[in-house]
Formats: C-alpha cells, sequence, structure tokens
C-alpha cells in the first residue's frame, strides 16, 4: 500500500452484480449494469397453482459471461410462477456454480443471491455473497446496491451507509480488519470530505479526505499508537518497523462460506469480535431463543470438526519490506461459558397419553433452582388471552437433561387423566373423525383446558411458558435466567392408519484446510502465547496467517496478534474477543417410556 500519511484508502466494491473488481484502483468504476448477456438453462420447478412438476426454461441476465458459469434458481416457497417468458421474478435464491456442478456442492459456487428478483436483475432486498468471501446487503436496483447498504470485503473491511449505483456515496462508516474506523463522507466508492477517524490504538481525530486520499499532517505520528512496543531505535526517528505495519484480523471468508458453523467479525471501539453469523445460535447463547425442540444448533453438526476460520494479516503501509522476528496470538483469557443451553423433546407415540417432556442441557454448566411456570393453549399460542389460567412446576437442578410431568397439573387442570391413560380409542375412518373427536371429548372431560386441545385422529394441548433458574461460573458468581418454552402434549390417539414418516440425517461439519494452522485453546487459562507459523522468507511486506481455532467446549477468548520485528519493535493487533460455540451433547435418556407399547408402530415419531 502506499504510504499512510497521502495512502490511497478506498474500498474494493463490485461495481456490477457479480462483476467485481480486484483492484482499488478508480478505473474499476467503469463497468456498468447493462454489460451482460442473457443465460438461459432448463431447470425443473414446483407448480404450486396445479402442484405439478414442470420443466421450465429460466433466464437470468449474467453480468459476466466470459466466465462461463452455470447457474440455479431457488424460489421461495409460496411465491408466484415466474412469467411466460421465463424470466426469473420474485423471491428466492440464485446461485452462480463452476458448468457441470451439482448445485449442492459448496465448493463449486462462484457467488448466490437471496433475496428479490426483477427482469432476471436483483432489484429489491438481497444478499450477494461472492467466492472470494465480499459480501453485500441492502437495496438492490438492476443489479447494483442503491441506498442504504453493507458491503464486507475479502479482507474483512466492512462498509455500512449509502449506496449510488453500486459505490458507497454520502455519508457512511467503514470499519477496517484492522481495527481503525472512519465515520464520514464518501463520494464514488472512496473516503472524500470531513470525517473522523479512530485509529486501532485509540487515537481520534479529524481527517478530510479527497478521493480516497488523506490530507497531509492530520494523522497523530506512530509515537501515539498505543498498540507499538518493543524497543524504539533512535536511528529509525523513534518508530521502527513496527511503526510501518499494521494486522488485520477477520473471519477468513473462503472458508466459512464453505463451513456449516459459520462465524462473523464485527470492528467497534473495543475492538474486535469474532461470534457465530446465525442468529439462532446466539438466541442461544444469550437464553434469548423459546426452548423448543431441538434442531441443528444443538444435533445437526459434527461439533468436534467446527473450528472458527481466522485469518491474521501483516502488511507494511508504505509497501516496503520488514524483517519479522515473530509472530504469536497472546491470549489475555479463555473461559469457559457455563450457562445452560436447553431444548426439550417431546414424548409422543407409543401410546396416546404421554404427559411429559424431557428438558435437553447442551451447555457446560448446570440449571439450579429451577421453576417452570405454564399456560395451556391451542395449535397455535400466539396471544395470552387465547390460554389457560397459570400453574406451575418444580424442576429443581440437573445436568443432561431432567424429564418434566404435567400428569398433576392437568389433573389440577380438571382433566380425566385416568380415562386418557386407559386409552383405546378407535374410528372406522377419516371421514368419521368429527364424530369419533366428539365422543372422545364426552368420554374424558378435559376440564379448563377443552378450549385447548387441538388435533384430528390425534389430539394434543400447547404448553407455553417459561423456565426460571440459576447457573453459575466457574468463579461462583451466580447469575438468574428466564427463558420461554414451549411444547406439544400428547393427550390421545383415535386410532387411524397413518403413513410412517422419515427422519432426516444430521449436517456435515467444516470443509477440509490442510494448510491451515491448529489452534486449541485451553479452558480457563490467562495470559499464555500461542506461536503462529511463518514459513519462508521473513523479510515481509505482506504476510497471511490461517488459523482454525477451537476449544473443549463453547467458551470466550480474549487475545491480540503480536508481530516482533528485528530492530526490536513491535506491533499489537486490537483486542480480539472470540465466542466459540461448541454444543455439549445432552446423553439424557427419558425415563418415561412406556413398559408396554398400544399404538401400532405407525403412530410413532422419529
Amino acid at each position: 500500500m502506499p504510504n499512510s500519511r497521502g495512502r490511497r484508502r478506498g474500498l474494493c466494491l463490485a461495481a456490477v452484480f457479480f462483476a467485481w473488481a480486484s483492484s482499488c484502483a478508480p478505473a474499476t468504476w467503469a463497468a456498468d449494469a447493462e454489460g451482460g448477456a442473457w443465460a438461459a438453462r432448463v431447470q425443473t420447478l414446483y407448480n404450486l397453482e396445479t402442484r405439478t412438476v414442470e420443466r421450465r426454461l429460466l433466464k437470468v441476465w449474467d453480468f459476466s459471461p466470459e466466465r462461463n458459469l452455470d447457474f440455479s434458481w431457488e424460489p421461495e416457497a409460496g411465491a408466484q410462477d415466474l412469467p411466460p417468458d421465463g424470466v426469473i421474478e420474485g423471491k428466492g435464491k440464485l446461485v452462480w456454480l463452476v458448468r457441470g456442478a451439482a448445485s449442492y456442492d459448496k465448493t463449486a459456487v462462484f457467488s448466490s443471491f437471496e433475496g428479490e428478483m426483477k427482469d432476471g436483475r436483483p432489484h429489491g432486498k438481497g444478499r450477494l455473497e461472492i467466492r472470494s468471501g465480499e459480501t453485500f446487503e441492502g437495496s438492490f436496483r438492476d443489479g447494483l446496491l442503491e441506498g442504504r447498504g453493507v458491503h464486507v470485503s475479502s479482507r474483512g473491511d466492512r462498509y455500512e451507509g449509502e449506496f449510488r449505483q453500486g459505490r458507497p456515496e454520502g455519508r457512511g462508516r467503514l470499519a477496517l480488519a484492522t481495527g481503525e474506523i472512519y465515520e464520514g463522507l464518501f463520494r464514488d466508492g472512496l473516503r472524500h470530505g470531513a470525517g473522523e477517524t479512530r485509529l486501532a490504538g485509540g487515537t481520534r481525530y479529524t481527517s478530510r479526505w479527497t478521493f480516497g486520499v488523506e490530507e497531509k499532517g492530520a494523522r497523530p505520528s506512530g509515537v501515539a499508537d498505543a498498540l507499538l512496543g518493543g524497543f524504539l531505535r533512535v536511528q529509525d526517528g523513534g518508530e521502527g518497523a513496527a511503526a510501518r505495519a499494521e494486522i488485520a484480523v477477520s473471519v477468513d471468508p473462503r472458508m466459512t462460506q464453505q463451513s456449516d458453523m459459520r462465524y462473523v467479525h464485527l470492528v467497534d471501539d473495543q475492538g474486535i469480535a469474532i461470534y457465530p453469523e446465525d442468529p439462532a445460535v446466539n438466541d442461544v447463547w444469550n437464553g434469548a431463543d423459546v426452548i423448543d425442540i431441538g434442531d441443528w444448533v444443538f444435533t445437526g453438526i459434527d461439533w468436534e470438526s467446527a473450528p472458527a476460520f481466522v485469518e491474521v494479516e501483516l502488511s507494511t503501509t508504505d509497501g516496503k519490506r520488514v524483517k519479522l522476528d515473530d509472530l504469536e496470538l497472546r491470549v489475555d483469557t479463555s473461559e469457559a461459558y457455563r450457562k445452560p443451553m436447553l431444548s426439550l423433546s417431546e414424548h409422543v407415540g407409543c401410546v396416546g397419553f404421554r404427559p411429559s417432556f424431557s428438558l435437553l442441557n447442551h451447555g457446560w454448566g448446570k440449571p439450579e433452582n429451577a421453576r417452570l411456570t405454564l399456560q395451556f393453549a391451542g395449535a397455535e399460542p400466539d396471544t395470552e388471552d387465547a390460554r389457560s389460567r397459570s400453574f406451575t412446576v418444580d424442576v429443581g437442578a440437573f445436568d443432561d437433561g431432567m424429564d418434566v410431568m404435567l400428569d398433576g397439573v392437568l389433573r389440577e387442570a380438571g382433566v380425566n387423566t385416568d380415562a386418557l391413560a386407559q386409552g383405546g380409542f378407535t374410528c372406522p375412518s377419516m371421514d368419521n373423525m368429527n364424530v369419533c373427536r366428539a365422543s372422545v371429548f364426552n368420554t374424558v372431560g378435559f376440564g379448563d383446558i377443552a378450549d385447548f386441545v387441538w388435533g384430528e385422529d390425534k389430539l394434543f394441548t400447547t404448553a407455553v411458558g417459561q423456565l426460571d433458574y440459576d447457573w453459575r461460573d466457574d468463579h461462583g458468581n451466580v447469575y438468574h435466567a428466564t427463558e420461554p418454552l414451549k411444547a406439544t402434549v400428547a393427550l390421545a390417539t383415535i386410532e387411524v392408519p397413518t403413513p410412517l414418516a422419515e427422519c432426516g440425517d444430521g449436517f456435515g461439519g467444516s470443509p477440509e484446510a490442510l494448510r491451515y494452522q491448529d489452534v486449541r485453546l485451553p479452558i480457563n487459562k490467562q495470559n499464555y502465547a500461542v506461536p503462529l507459523q511463518v514459513r519462508g522468507n521473513r523479510n515481509v511486506s505482506r504476510l497471511k496467517s490461517h488459523l482454525k481455532m477451537s476449544a473443549e467446549m463453547s467458551s470466550y477468548h480474549v487475545f491480540r496478534v503480536a508481530a516482533g520485528f528485528a530492530d526490536g519493535t513491535e506491533r499489537l493487533s486490537p483486542p480480539v474477543s472470540l465466542y466459540y460455540y461448541k454444543p455439549k451433547p445432552s446423553g439424557f435418556v427419558t425415563g418415561t417410556t412406556p413398559a408396554q407399547c398400544t399404538l401400532p408402530e405407525e403412530y410413532g415419531a422419529c
């Protein structure tokens, strides 16, 4: 890069959809949205109106036909049918991939767009991911971002603000992967005008830019940089090699795009945070999600091979070489995250009346003093006024899991649980189900929950409420948590044969990363260092280190990357906080399975 006191620090943003730049030079904006050609292919689609599978000719605008890529289109469920000419419109997912490759092969995907399409182009809200690691998200117009949007470069630099014809234009915020943050004006994709810059070391100053070139004299000297250290040599002007170097730490975009467990990074005033991308995982981490049937966030991935892929890049601001002595992670702390992470297993099948469910704990700490407050509701318990009165169940403490029994609560609500337990409800056919269902209601008597029993041949009620519990960390601090809960409770089965359902398989883990350094972070250890591998010549102007970071459990880690140079100077990265997610296998086996099943196998559950 050019010198920091007059260097060009623009954004390598895409000028058009799927026609992105490989350089930060202004010439990369030369392309326009009309460059390209129509691409067509025959694809099998499901027609919602006729409920039939059809082979249709699809057309989409290819902004880069010279790449000779193929595409696939997956319309959103419930989306309208295509126009007669086959030009893609509406919501869905458009994937460009290597010609001849399977659409599910992640390694063959070149780019993907998920959102709204019009006239074969992205138009409306959407998100574009490119194989290089670049992402674009916001409002598209004719294939270009227009208005508010977000761009993350392949290096991990993040721009959030106004766009015009695909370029940053107006006011925005640029957070570099080095920890530097600029908030101010942009023009034609470059910083232009007045703004405030915060350096990675915390220094703030007012800066002015002219098409990506910062005015001289405004940027503080390296001596004021809090991330500089070591022995500063006088003959180097008191700054040394470290003052001409910067360290970027970000999620490795290419490997992350191929992973089932994906991490993202965010640069703010406190440093760099690396955390799971999926909102469902973050909700589980924070206890903000409804305790419900467990899904991929607990059991859908091989968690033994789901690292966070992290990229460390050391570069000089003037493009000249410096002699690197060593490179290492300096970890301030690695702490276990002991908050319980709960799901539940519903008890259905075998017998019709199963008034229980299991709480499963995938966290690395125990819930204590757990107490369940619940109400009964119908199939869609969205409003509180459509629920029964409240009941409480003392759950206590548990580790891997616990069965929660509701038969006592149902009796308290006036339900004839003895009649449900005896079962034996039959019906000659589904055509008579209304009569058979009414007979069950007359026989049983559902008391206070009669208005909240739902289903046809299988009768259920929904238990909704909250679980209150305490948990403690490894320092003895006690925390209280309150999490919403929803469980389906099986009350009765009116026996009419139904098709047998099929169960699905789990997902994979992470892609192969043979040239990545494995960094296994210990738990409950402070102030330690992990040497990073430096291959080849140590006289460098740019160096990248690729890491597979993991730990034995869900945990929180704070570290910096430290680069030591031959002249005795040292450059530190901003502090990096890694929120590593690895749920614990529950291993709990319910103790409520009936000794003898009275229902045929087709009434079982996966």
